[in-house]
């Protein structure tokens, strides 16, 4: 198998500063679930493709990559997916846990070669998703 590390495309960081402007606005109910499930993803994948994953997951690691699983489930990246809960099953398991810090570099290692075409499914899912709902605004108007 060939690498398949893609980083992370414009597209993706174009929708994660565009969903934090309208999440930073402070309104409540600002985002949509289609919305908060593209900003997870979109935050959670910048961290990987950054090497900031151990910083992402400092505070709450557990619910973040629960909420990270459950969101690129939604997007259809079923093989992060399935590492997500992996990385999880290790953190709380009862006898010798795996460390966050340690869990986050195979986290990394492990996404740098998925064939799961994050960015694509991103824009797939923002077109998608955003472009039938009231909320398409968000993206065009940044």
């Amino acid at each position: 198998m060939g690498e398949t590390w893609r980083g992370i495309y414009p597209i993706t960081a174009f929708v994660r500063d565009a969903l934090r402007k309208t999440a930073g606005a402070g309104l409540p109910d600002s985002l949509s679930p289609p919305e908060q499930t593209l900003l997870t993803v979109c935050e959670f994948w910048y961290a990987v493709t950054s090497g900031a994953l151990p910083e992402h997951l400092k505070t709450d690691a557990i619910v973040q990559l629960m909420r990270a699983q459950e969101a690129f489930t939604g997007l259809g990246a079923i093989r992060i997916a399935s590492t997500l809960r992996a990385a999880v099953a290790q953190i709380t398991r009862k006898h010798s846990p795996v460390p966050i810090h340690t869990t986050a570099a195979h986290i990394e290692e492990a996404l740098s070669r998925t064939e799961d075409p994050v960015d694509e499914l991103i824009a797939r899912f923002a077109i998608e998703k955003m472009g039938s709902s009231n909320h398409v605004g968000t993206f065009w108007s940044t």
